[in-house]
């Protein structure tokens, strides 16, 4: 039988009761700074407007070209940070499918940066998940049952392709069926 004991934090009244007071004082902030996030990335708010100076000031550019410095400067911009003007750009162009990021993950954001670094996340876990029903999208998914033949092509091909030869593979495979822990590091 285990026994298990826990064990109870004090802290003193007065490091609670800051605590709290800093708690609330942090919650207020927060509804401020969302708030005030919703407000910027609105229509007529202040990113959308710096996002559409951006695209007025990259129409004549081609792909991957960057607008210069003077053009920037010229445009009364130049002291808002170039992150602040790259992302405001990215609001502009990307909106809806940021307004479908929005609406899906329930709009708690403080930033761009914030919400950009949220939607990269979500397109890489999005893009694993396609990944992996894709690799399941075989014959079988098909309707039809997978043979040995086709198990047997599916591992020559992963193995060749991640550039291992088959007698490292067999060996492992050899090695993790007889369970022999020693074996298995030397082939790996």
């Amino acid at each position: 039988m285990t026994e298990s004991t826990t064990t109870e934090i004090v802290v003193s009244e007065a490091v609670a009761t800051e605590g709290a007071a800093l708690s609330v004082i942090h919650g207020k902030r927060e509804s401020v700074a969302r708030s005030g996030f919703r407000k910027d990335i609105a229509e007529g708010g202040f990113d959308v407007r710096l996002g559409n100076v951006m695209v007025e000031l990259s129409s004549g550019l081609t792909e991957g070209q960057r607008i210069s410095t003077k053009l920037i400067k010229a445009a009364g911009i130049a002291s808002i940070p170039s992150q602040r003007r790259s992302e405001a750009l990215r609001l502009v162009t990307q909106r809806e499918a940021i307004d479908a990021f929005l609406k899906e993950s329930g709009s708690k954001f403080t930033s761009l940066t914030a919400m950009f670094a949220a939607m990269d996340k979500q397109a890489k876990l999005d893009a694993k998940d396609s990944e992996a029903e894709g690799e399941g999208d075989s014959e079988a998914e098909a309707g039809q049952e997978l043979t040995l033949d086709m198990i047997v092509n599916n591992f020559v091909n992963t193995v060749t392709s991640n550039g291992f030869s088959m007698e490292e593979a067999l060996d492992t495979v050899i090695a993790q069926l007889s369970g022999d822990q020693d074996a298995q590091g030397e082939a790996a």
